[in-house]
């Protein structure tokens, strides 16, 4: 199990077994906290699970530099060889793996614009990639997480349900009402009152996880991100 922070209501940490609920988006605009709430899932994830990490930063944050080898870091154009690494990389795997594999994609959303502008049937190709890993990574522990501003089913090949498929959905700050629309499906707090007063700051949001409630989430506070970085290096030597 990993803590993917706490619960704003009542306090209670918020917790998800990767390894059976692995798929998760996170959605949030400019300074909402998204690369510190990355950081600290992979903290988690390294932490409680024996875990191979490729990491796909479209528009070289450089938030994940350093994290993994070099053979496992994309950035901008070489974000598909990453893409098409990782689904090679799921179709050796068998089924039941006791390694958690996961593919990090860092501006997913701005990726296919650009490369729908410019590689209209290499984006198509990639979807498809993408679609097949939501759909049937699960049973081998190969899981895609994906991080970006706004999420829309116009990532994902049309009729087929991928985007249903993340199974961890956490949107930060105030969402757009296609963003929340699409994460949460109309679903909404318990607390009706304090959902029509919430109004999310850094680090805080909603998250939904597959066989929970819809929770107010707050992911702890974290002072330095490049600490973090140092601590999420350190344990994997």
């Amino acid at each position: 199990m990993i803590k993917l922070g706490y619960n704003i209501i009542n306090g209670h940490p918020i917790l998800v077994d990767v390894a059976q609920t692995g798929h998760l988006a996170i959605i949030g605009g400019t300074g909402t906290g998204k690369s510190v709430a990355t950081l600290y899932f992979i903290y988690g994830l390294i932490k409680n699970y024996k875990t191979s990490l490729f990491i796909c930063d479209f528009k070289k944050t450089g938030d994940y530099k350093g994290l993994v080898s070099n053979e496992n870091y994309f950035e901008f154009e070489n974000v598909s060889e990453g893409i098409e690494a990782f689904h090679a990389e799921f179709e050796r795997t068998p089924e039941n793996s006791p390694q958690l594999k996961i593919l990090l994609l860092d501006e997913y959303a701005g990726y296919i614009i650009w490369l729908t502008q410019n590689a209209p049937k290499k984006a198509t190709e990639i979807k498809n990639k993408i679609s097949t890993l939501l759909m049937l990574g699960r049973s081998r522990h190969c899981f895609v997480w994906c991080i970006q501003q706004r999420m829309s089913a116009t990532l994902f090949p049309s009729g087929i349900g991928a985007i249903d498929n993340f199974q961890i959905c956490v949107g930060l700050g105030r969402l757009s009402v296609d963003s929340r629309k699409s994460l949460f499906a109309g679903e909404h707090l318990s607390n009706i009152a304090f959902e029509e007063n919430y109004h999310p700051k850094m680090g805080q949001g909603l998250a939904l996880i597959d066989g929970q409630e819809l929770q107010p989430i707050q992911i702890p506070y974290i002072k330095s991100k490049e600490r973090l970085k140092m601590l999420i290096q350190k344990m994997q030597k």
